[in-house]
């Protein structure tokens, strides 16, 4: 069964994913916020991550800047956001930070688990 931790600042959405990844017989386990993130990674050791990008705290390159000095900076990870990229942007996280995938809020549920199938 493929681990997969959460990390978003809104309850109700991080409780949304989370149910959708168990009902698909996924491990879940739940962050809220970047600095929670980095303390549980290390122990979960999750095969991917669905990291939201506005969140308080840690702002999303210092969480990737902080994956990379514990030796995980190969974690697969999968941007949730309420941000539009340009396609020019998107590269640049795509290829310099190794992110996988990203998806915009609102989401569609099956277009989501699809993407998640398809990084795992």
């Amino acid at each position: 069964m493929a681990k997969i931790m959460i990390v978003d600042d809104n309850i109700d959405i991080a409780e949304t994913l989370k149910n959708i990844m168990e009902i698909e017989h996924y491990e879940t386990e739940v962050a809220y916020n970047g600095e929670e993130f980095l303390k549980k990674v290390e122990n979960m050791k999750p095969d991917l991550v669905l990291l939201d990008v506005m969140m308080p705290g840690l702002k999303t390159k210092d969480i990737l800047t902080g994956l990379k000095e514990k030796g995980l900076e190969n974690l697969k990870i999968i941007l949730v956001t309420v941000v539009r990229f340009s396609e020019n942007e998107r590269k640049i996280l795509m290829n310099e930070y190794k992110i996988k995938d990203y998806i915009t809020k609102p989401f569609d549920v099956p277009e989501l688990v699809s993407r998640v199938r398809a990084a795992l």
